[in-house]
C-alpha cells in the first residue's frame, strides 16, 4: 500500500509541474471568494470493495484556503451502508494557476444509524480547473484505516 501512495504521489506532483496555466476563464474555484461546492467520488479496496458519494459546501477565502462541511454516503462489501458527517479544510498552493497541487482534511463521524465512529481523514490531490483528483487515509475510532482515492468536481 506504501508503493502505491508514492506511485500516486509522484503522478500528482509530475501532472501539476508539467502544466502550469494560469486560471483564466474559470479556473481554480478557491481563487475566487465566495461560496465554493463541491460533489465527489472515491474508491476503496478497505472494508472490501467500497465507494463513497460526498458533497461538500463552504467559503472560499479567494487566497487558496476554503472551509466548509458536508455529509454523504459511503458503501462497503463488508460492513454494509455508512453516512459520513464532516467538517472540512482544504488549502490549494498554486490558487491562481489552472493546475495546482492541495492538502485538506475532514474531521467528523461515520454512522450506519446503529454505531457511530468519529473519523480524521487528511489527503492530497491537484486541482485540475474545476476538477480536483485526490488520495486520503481515514482514521476511524477503534484503529481502523481506510484509504480512498477519488475526484470531485468543484462548482
Amino acid at each position: 500500500m506504501k508503493n502505491f501512495i508514492a506511485i500516486v504521489a509522484v503522478i500528482v506532483f509530475s501532472v501539476v509541474t508539467a502544466t502550469g496555466v494560469s486560471a483564466e476563464e474559470k479556473g481554480n474555484a478557491l481563487a475566487e471568494k465566495g461560496y465554493v461546492g463541491n460533489v465527489g467520488l472515491s474508491v476503496t479496496p478497505c472494508l472490501g470493495l467500497g465507494a463513497d458519494i460526498t458533497t461538500s459546501h463552504g467559503y472560499s477565502f479567494g487566497n487558496g484556503l476554503w472551509m466548509g462541511g458536508g455529509l454523504g454516503i459511503s458503501f462497503t462489501s463488508d460492513y454494509g451502508i455508512f453516512v459520513p458527517v464532516f467538517t472540512e479544510v482544504k488549502y490549494t498552493f498554486m490558487k491562481n494557476d489552472k493546475v495546482s497541487p492541495f492538502l485538506d482534511c475532514r474531521l467528523g463521524c461515520m454512522t450506519d444509524l446503529d454505531k457511530t465512529f468519529m473519523t480524521c481523514t487528511p489527503g492530497f490531490g491537484v486541482d485540475i480547473n474545476r476538477f480536483s483528483i485526490f488520495t486520503s487515509a481515514s482514521l476511524w475510532t477503534g484503529g481502523m484505516k481506510t484509504f480512498n482515492i477519488g475526484f470531485n468536481w468543484n462548482f
